[in-house]
């Protein structure tokens, strides 16, 4: 069976020879989006923002799946599964299975690696033939006859800047066979097309130069400078520069064509990432595919890969998040920035505040710094435009709060930390973590005390990890405690997590609060959640069903959902399982206590405040006339 799929012009998709392409506007567009992403699941959200943007229909969904079943009617009939080429239908997405040569944009992306790897290894001849093939894949503008929504206009746009890289490549190569006179109308066509390309400018005045018309090649500089100055308040790069003086000085001039395709507008590197934590313990798979997300061929060529990690208060977000990071940092070459936004603490971080510690680190001084929010949001997207760039953004609250930190260039990555599960861009992995098993909760204890010590009090230990619900900050509240008083014996805790009048008091040891870190998040809530989550501690069983909880909490079904999804936004609540088609909810055992606090107080608060309303109905009682 001979398939070919082609996306880098107008959509074409032939079987056998014979063209299949779907005529419908709408339909043609899902496929593109399935074809950009395929082997990878296409959420069904994303289709629906593409199709109607903000404001879709009451029945979007349903359209959506339409659209799906006749492109699968069309394009995938049973016999083409077995040479790999289906359309699978998951939990709230698609996914296109396809082998990767059917595609003309995996062969581009193939035929550009080829010719980095190439030019890494000196050898331009094979990296101008590789890149060269590579460009004769674009047939005409990409998806110039279809009209696209947000989500494939971000994808064109990153298919437009992976060609100029492969053409900047390409050109680079060929300087190096010394072609610089058959370059010369090429790239005085291209800086015009792409006036802010310092790679473009270098290209061209280095082949000037070496066609001894050096007052051209002076220009060429000083135009784009000015321009430069006049537009971004920035300097040419450090290398641009460098290049300038060597033509002033009548020296050979360094090549300008770097061996990745890349701007060069400030010189610095940026290390910002944590410490990695050696007592790291779990998550294992988690990680691994974490990494392979952020450094994975495919999207990565298009768009910034987008990590978003979400979890309960103190489920190790943070840790995790920086494990990944430490894993991949060396993939990232231009730099590794982190920033903590603050969200469950009193202040959170201003976007403007943290874009300007940003371009600081990356050496922009403090006087080319723009003040305006979007002067510098469009400054750090130019800097990070075609670098790769890794950047943290640690306790995040909303997905607008970070908008302006996400880099532009589509090979940069973006891990993202928050107690909900926000999608900051297109396309972004979500993954959730829960709490440690018992054998990993032990093993983390283990590695704060001492194996020793942990296996002569083994009982007792798992009983602690049982009481703390897996969750590594209360464990880590521990551990920091048994390991100040190396003498404490482990049942000592163990008794006082039983017996004691609150527990949360035990799980505090200086910075390592469990208490504060749920308050962070319960205040982050509206007051009906709050008040319905005061009342799920009262409810008498471990777990309730949304009927359930409407009946006992005095709310309608359609109320109840709304918050109970809150509260499980928020990681306070959690889905416990399924039971006649009925999703169960549970508290953590650790938040439980907390709510079970809040309840408490708030029942001592209360006769002080009755007598106060009693003497104040008996005075206004008194003064009543007649």
């Amino acid at each position: 069976m001979d398939l070919q799929c082609k996306i880098l012009g107008s959509l074409a998709v032939r079987v056998n020879g014979q063209d299949v392409t779907p005529s419908a506007p709408k339909m043609r567009r899902i496929l593109t989006l399935l074809l950009l992403r395929s082997n990878t699941p296409v959420n069904i959200d994303d289709l629906v923002l593409e199709l109607w943007g903000n404001r879709p229909p009451p029945s979007a969904r349903t359209t959506v799946h339409t659209y799906i079943h006749k492109l699968r009617s069309l394009l995938f009939p049973a016999h083409l599964s077995r040479h790999g080429f289906a359309l699978h239908t998951r939990q709230q997405s698609y996914f296109l299975e396809m082998p990767p040569p059917c595609l003309d944009l995996h062969r581009f992306q193939y035929l550009v690696r080829r010719g980095e790897s190439a030019l890494e290894r000196d050898e331009p001849r094979l990296a101008a033939e590789s890149l060269r093939e590579a460009l004769r894949l674009w047939r005409e503008p990409e998806m110039s006859a279809m009209e696209t929504g947000a989500v494939l206009a971000a994808h064109v746009t990153g298919l437009e800047e992976s060609r100029l890289r492969a053409l900047e490549l390409r050109i680079g190569a060929d300087l190096q066979l010394g072609r610089h006179r058959e370059l010369l109308s090429e790239l005085k066509e291209l800086v015009i097309t792409n006036p802010r390309s310092e790679v473009f400018h270098g290209h061209l005045m280095l082949a000037l130069h070496r066609c001894h018309r050096r007052d051209e090649a002076l220009r060429v500089y000083q135009r784009f400078r000015r321009e430069m100055v006049e537009e971004m308040g920035l300097e040419p790069s450090h290398f641009l520069q460098q290049a300038h003086q060597a033509i002033l000085a009548g020296e050979p001039v360094p090549n300008t064509a770097p061996r990745k395709a890349q701007a060069v507008i400030a010189a610095e590197r940026p290390a910002q990432l944590p410490s990695d934590s050696a007592d790291f313990v779990g998550r294992g798979g988690l990680v691994e595919d974490s990494i392979l997300w952020l450094t994975s061929a495919g999207l990565a060529d298009l768009a910034p890969r987008v990590l978003s990690v979400h979890g309960m208060p103190g489920v190790g977000k943070t840790a995790f998040s920086v494990r990944v990071a430490q894993r991949v940092r060396a993939r990232f070459e231009g730099g590794q920035l982190y920033a903590c936004l603050g969200a469950s603490g009193d202040e959170a971080r201003e976007p403007a505040d943290i874009l300007g510690a940003f371009l600081r680190a990356a050496g922009f001084s403090e006087g080319r710094l723009p003040g305006d929010l979007e002067d510098r949001a469009a400054l750090f997207r130019t800097w990070t435009s075609m670098k790769r760039v890794l950047v943290v953004l640690d306790d995040v609250r909303s997905a607008e709060q970070i908008q302006p930190l996400i880099p532009a260039g589509p090979r940069c990555a973006v891990v993202v930390t928050s107690r909900r599960g926000i999608h900051p861009a297109v396309g972004s992995r979500l993954v959730g973590l829960d709490p440690l098993e018992p054998a990993e909760s032990a093993e983390l204890l283990s590695a704060m005390v001492g194996r020793e010590r942990i296996a002569r009090e083994r009982a007792q230990v798992d009983r602690i990890a049982q009481l703390c619900g897996g969750l590594p900050l209360a464990l880590r509240a521990v551990g920091a405690q048994l390991s100040a008083v190396p003498g404490w014996p482990i049942r000592t805790v163990l008794h006082q997590l039983e017996q004691g009048v609150r527990r949360l008091d035990t799980l505090s040891f200086h910075d390592l609060d469990v208490r504060g870190r749920i308050a962070g998040s319960y205040r982050d809530m509206p007051r009906r959640a709050q008040l319905a989550f005061r009342k799920f501690a009262t409810a008498g069983t471990a777990t309730l069903t949304e009927a359930e909880a409407a009946s006992s909490l005095g709310y309608d079904r359609f109320e109840i959902g709304r918050i109970l999804l809150t509260l499980v936004d928020h990681g306070l609540l959690r889905i416990s399982g399924e039971t006649n088609s009925a999703v169960s909810y549970e508290f953590h055992p650790l938040i439980r206590c907390y709510a079970e606090e809040l309840v408490e107080d708030a029942a001592r608060r209360r006769p002080p405040i009755r007598r106060h309303r009693a003497r104040f109905c008996t005075h206004r009682r008194r003064r009543r006339p007649g």
